[in-house]
């Protein structure tokens, strides 16, 4: 091993050299440092004796700097001269590139790939310093169409020569490698590309719009044209439905009302009618249809809950109550609110009650006015159903399905 000043027009570049790619921009730059500083680190060759005789070099590690030399105007430039085999030299040509954050995944997946030739995975994985995993993982990006390994190669504009993150949304590693499970339809995978791009997906965006693509192979078209959030309120819409063709678990059911009562709430404060003042009549058109949509489901629903309370045994009346805490309105059927869980006083608001002889004028009891005000589970009005509204507003008829 050697330091010397190798002349530039003697020294090549490797065919199997790892890194394929090289920016001009920050070629410039280094280019610009090396006329101000020099090469303040020297290349690393090997020698190649020519068949008449003449040595040559071959770079092992350190293009960059070789070419930024050349772009500088120098004509010789230090250099480590080592006698390595040809896998020596591939190896750690690889090893000196392969956690560079500006070296592409697909040039390190094809300077694998070489090694691979030359030696066992297990000899490639000890050498490079990581897993099998790592190694198979970044194999698998070859069997990407070139098209879209070239995505991979492009440096996106503006990022000085490194790989940009995939939080930025651009097109990175992890969407390419979601894009392996549609190797076969290459049109598919190109307009996922330009999508990705286009809007900026993340690569959480990415596979979930490929299993849409997947699981709902109708709607192809609709999933590659629309913005990535319409995507997820239809595979929302498109996984309720296919949920509901499944059998029902019952344990899920009152985590299911919870839902309902929830989302309720969130659409009754939603509609705020001065929103209408500030709409355009395309806005207004889509809004009507929405909450035309909702009322139809809605209604729908409704009647299959009335229906069943009718059917059963259950002395159902449609008689509404307020709770006396919250306020929520409750079917007198009820014996809770369901928000806070206030046991609901019947006797107090109910037209048949004497508040003044503690009596009920139905049943011809004596209900005592604390029982009357804050009913527990063992007093005479708990579950009574012969609740009578004083006050109109109270009652909230409903308009019963045909």
């Amino acid at each position: 091993m050697a330091l010397e000043q190798l002349p530039l027009n003697k020294i090549r570049a490797a065919e199997d050299q790892p890194r394929k790619t090289f920016y001009n921009e920050s070629l410039e730059e280094l280019a610009a440092s090396i006329k101000e500083r020099g090469v303040l680190e020297p290349i690393v060759v090997r020698p190649i004796k020519a068949a008449n005789g003449d040595t040559t070099y071959e770079i092992v590690m350190g293009e960059r700097r070789f070419r930024a030399s050349k772009i500088a105007g120098l004509t010789h430039i230090p250099a480590i001269v080592r006698n390595y085999t040809t896998e020596e030299a591939a190896a750690d040509a690889l090893l000196e590139n392969f956690q560079r954050e500006d070296l592409n995944p697909v040039e390190k997946a094809r300077a694998v790939q070489g090694l691979l030739k030359m030696m066992s995975m297990e000899r490639v994985c000890k050498t490079l310093g990581v897993s099998e995993t790592t190694v198979r993982r970044l194999m698998e990006l070859l069997e990407l169409p070139p098209h879209v390994q070239a995505e991979l190669v492009t440096r996106p504009a503006g990022s000085g020569g490194q790989i940009a993150n995939s939080d930025t949304g651009m097109f990175v590693e992890g969407h390419a490698r979601a894009l392996i499970s549609v190797n076969d339809d290459p049109t598919t995978q190109m307009r996922l590309v330009a999508k990705v791009k286009a809007e900026r997906l993340s690569v959480a965006a990415l596979e979930q719009i490929i299993t849409a693509l997947q699981k709902y192979p109708t709607k192809k078209e609709v999933f590659l044209h629309v913005p990535a959030n319409v995507s997820d309120q239809m595979i929302r819409s498109l996984s309720a439905i296919e949920d509901r063709k499944r059998p029902y678990k019952s344990q899920t059911a009152r985590e299911h009302v919870k839902g309902i009562d929830k989302q309720s709430v969130t659409l009754t404060n939603l509609l705020d009618e001065r929103v209408i003042e500030y709409l355009t009549a395309e806005e207004m058109n889509q809004l009507l249809a929405s909450v035309a949509q909702a009322t139809r489901l809605m209604e729908q629903f409704t009647a299959k809950v009335r229906e069943a309370l009718e059917n059963k045994d259950f002395g159902f009346s449609e008689t509404y109550i307020h709770c006396p805490l919250c306020g929520r309105i409750e079917l007198v059927g009820s014996v809770r609110c369901s928000t806070c869980w206030t046991i609901l006083r019947r006797c107090f608001d109910c037209g048949n009650y004497d508040r003044a002889g503690e009596r009920c004028g139905k049943l011809g009891i004596q209900v005592p006015l604390a029982d009357a005000e804050g009913p527990k589970e063992h007093s005479k009005s708990y579950k009574c159903r012969d609740y009578k509204p004083k006050f109109t507003p109270q009652t909230m008829r409903l308009k019963m399905a045909k």
